[in-house]
């Protein structure tokens, strides 16, 4: 029987990988390669959550405190006008509730905020906020004490200077509060978009990849094998 030269081993003088270890090298490549697209996609995913994250626990949080302490403050701002038109005590107990339900939204969107700017713009609103409060219950006091023009000309004048001086700064940390969240939204669409991208790049690669090592296996291993066959049916007798 002729010998089978190994893959043209004896033709070119170089030592081969034996059959198995070559098997094994490509299934190994593909294997490393797969890990590898693996590991993207799992950074790309965790990233994308860290965004969402941000966005949903503390921009989105944040601009809707701002939002629901600005409600109430008008709030409050009605009720004030209502008691010193009408008398109605309903008005004053009303307006307390409203108080004490935008602090609890002031220091919620303390809680929420994200950086030293909004923080800032949350405690002077809620300042300013506070100081209105106080010039309401005196006005509301003066009122119940019979003073009806003092409560009067204080909510139309230096009243009304304190309430312009908080809804300004609630307005700052309401714009604050929604340029956050745009340019929040913005980043995890932009990170879904680029996670899309590289993930389709990764799996053409791992299929290029795949291909290549699909190939090589098929011409470092089949080939020989049919070289083989070609051989030893040469050698036997017809």
């Amino acid at each position: 029987m002729t010998d089978v030269p190994d893959n043209d081993s004896e033709l070119t003088g170089r030592r081969r990988l034996p059959m198995g270890h070559q098997v094994m090298l490509g299934l190994g490549g593909l294997l490393a390669v797969f890990a590898v697209a693996m590991l993207v996609a799992i950074f790309l995913v965790i990233g994308l959550r860290q965004g969402e994250t941000r966005l949903n626990d503390h921009e989105v949080p944040y601009a809707s405190a701002v939002a629901d302490a600005a409600l109430n403050a008008k709030g409050i701002a009605n009720d004030q006008r209502g008691f010193l038109l009408t008398g109605d005590p309903t008005f004053v107990d009303e307006a307390d509730r409203r108080a004490d339900a935008a602090r609890l939204s002031f220091a919620a969107a303390e809680r929420a905020a994200i950086n030293d700017g909004q923080r800032q713009a949350v405690g002077a609103a809620q300042a300013g906020f506070e100081r209105w409060i106080g010039a309401v219950h005196e006005e509301f006091a003066a009122f119940r004490a019979g003073d009806h023009e003092r409560a009067i000309a204080a909510s139309a004048g230096p009243d009304r200077e304190l309430r312009k001086t908080y809804e300004q700064a609630l307005a700052g940390a309401q714009t604050l509060g929604d340029s956050s969240v745009r340019s929040g939204s913005s980043a995890v669409a932009a990170a879904s978009l680029r996670s899309v991208w590289i993930l389709a790049v990764g799996l053409l690669v791992v299929l290029v990849v795949g291909a290549a090592i699909a190939a090589w296996l098929i011409r470092s291993v089949a080939g020989p094998l049919f070289r083989l066959v070609d051989l030893l049916a040469a050698d036997l007798p017809l």
